[in-house]
């Protein structure tokens, strides 16, 4: 829940749900810097919601890696919130 807090987290997945993207495509599109993008990313890899593969360009031998939003369902019980507030008090 606190990952999907952030809107521009939320952004991100939606546009990898359409097609998954490299970071510089995904900074392009949300007019964001690359570092910022990168970090964005690394927490929802952290929390399970996407997935990077490396792989070639189709146009040169870089490596580049591509996000992928990975299959998830959000649940939200009154415990949930509960844990949530109280860790917020923290």
């Amino acid at each position: 829940m606190k990952v999907m807090s952030n809107p521009v987290r939320v952004k991100i997945l939606a546009s990898l749900e359409r097609e998954p993207k490299h970071i510089y495509a995904l900074a392009k599109e949300l007019k964001l810097s690359y570092p910022l993008v990168h970090l964005y990313l690394e927490s929802l890899e952290r929390a399970g919601l996407v997935t990077g593969k490396i792989s070639a360009g189709i146009f040169d031998e870089r490596e580049r890696k591509t996000y992928h939003v990975m299959p998830f369902e959000l649940r939200v019980t009154p415990a949930l919130i509960r844990k949530l507030e109280e860790n917020e008090d923290e």
